[in-house]
């Protein structure tokens, strides 16, 4: 089994205890959204080695992927932390 095999196995059990944690606290929209988010990474990390080779490349710069993982990081500790 191969790193990104695992890391797709993983991202998807979070995304299904972070699913059922906010659809039972009644957040149904924050459910659907960490749903859909951590569902396509989950399914874009564990089938890697089936895209073609012009998609496994990196589209944006890694600083821009940097500034967008903090982003989502902020986004997600405003909205789960700090109401």
């Amino acid at each position: 089994m191969k790193r990104h095999h695992i890391v797709g196995i993983i991202a998807g059990i979070c995304g299904i205890g972070l699913t059922v944690r906010s659809a039972l606290s009644g957040y149904i929209i924050d459910a659907l959204i960490n749903f859909i988010l951590l569902s396509v990474l989950a399914i874009a990390t564990f089938f890697k080695d089936k895209l073609p080779p012009r998609w496994s490349q990196p589209i944006l710069p890694s600083w821009v992927r940097v500034i967008l993982v903090c982003i989502a990081l902020l986004a997600w500790l405003f909205l789960n932390y700090l109401r």
